[in-house]
């Protein structure tokens, strides 16, 4: 694929996220604009080279994009999402689709909440624009997984692209946008997307929360928790095995885990150290069984 036949991009929103992801696209050969609400970060951007607008200058004359990537922060507020800067440029995107004939895609790559997709973007895209999604244009999202330490080299060399598309038409535009980075893709639906960025950061809190509890016994206890935990990358199936524990298995069950979780427990309690995790974790386990039942046969402490 040469430079004429890539899509051309937008960036709404060039923070770290969005300015990592179009300087990448834009090393990678596409032809990549940026817009921002502030004037001086628009004037950044076009220093280095790139087309930048403020809101109030961009309008269908500029707009000569195939792809518009959201990169908008969603802060949590309150204990909630704040979708708010979401609501108010897919409304802004709308107006401008009205304005313009091409067919164009609309790709969600903020962390949005299972649905928002489908619903307030794809909403306000079709009230303002007053074009039909799926027809008239075309809507997709595309989570990142970049790290702000490292965000430009991670968006250069991602270890896997995800589109969540609303047809094959919008995957296959957004699809070619990535090619030049021959990373492997997945595409799914639109609400897979969204729920596995969920996946992807909760596991990863989950997995810190897990290490840093047993971190704080191995101290109280006199062990050296990194040559602990070392030794647990290698022995461990659930840190070498990709898919173990994944599959829908049931509960844990077999010979080792409920009885290991149970007694480790049990030593906690009687030396008054706090496992929260671990007792949730028994609580859940108990839960799905009393709910679902066990699977015989399948359950995940006999996987291996």
């Amino acid at each position: 694929m040469n430079n004429s036949t890539l899509p051309k991009v937008c960036i709404f929103g060039p923070g770290v996220v969005g300015y990592a992801t179009g300087k990448a696209f834009s090393t990678k050969g596409l032809e990549v604009g940026f817009v921002a609400r502030n004037k001086k970060r628009v004037n950044q951007l076009r220093r280095e080279g790139f087309r930048a607008f403020t809101f109030d200058s961009l309008g269908a004359k500029n707009f000569d994009y195939d792809i518009s990537f959201l990169t908008i922060s969603t802060p949590t507020i309150g204990g909630k999402i704040d979708l708010s800067a979401i609501d108010s440029v897919s409304k802004y995107i709308g107006k401008i689709l009205k304005k313009i004939d091409k067919y164009h895609v609309v790709v969600v790559k903020s962390t949005v909440s299972p649905g928002t997709t489908e619903t307030m973007v794809a909403e306000n895209l079709m009230k303002y624009s007053n074009k039909k999604v799926g027809r008239d244009f075309g809507l997709a999202m595309a989570p990142e997984y970049l790290r702000e330490n490292t965000a430009y080299e991670d968006a250069l060399k991602p270890w896997l692209i995800v589109i969540g598309e609303y047809d094959k038409r919008s995957g296959e535009l957004v699809e070619g946008s990535f090619k030049p980075f021959n990373t492997e893709i997945y595409r799914c639906k639109i609400i897979e997307a969204e729920m596995q960025k969920y996946v992807h950061n909760l596991f990863n809190a989950v997995k810190i929360t897990f290490f840093n509890e047993m971190r704080d016994i191995a101290r109280k206890i006199g062990a050296d928790a990194n040559h602990v935990f070392e030794m647990t990358t290698l022995s461990c199936e659930g840190m070498w095995h990709a898919a173990y524990g994944i599959r829908d298995f049931g509960p844990f069950s077999g010979s080792c885990l409920p009885k290991d979780t149970l007694a480790f427990l049990a030593f906690a309690k009687r030396h008054k150290f706090r496992v929260d995790l671990l007792k949730k974790t028994i609580e859940v386990n108990n839960r799905l069984i009393s709910q679902n039942g066990k699977k015989l046969g399948k359950v995940i402490g006999k996987q291996m």
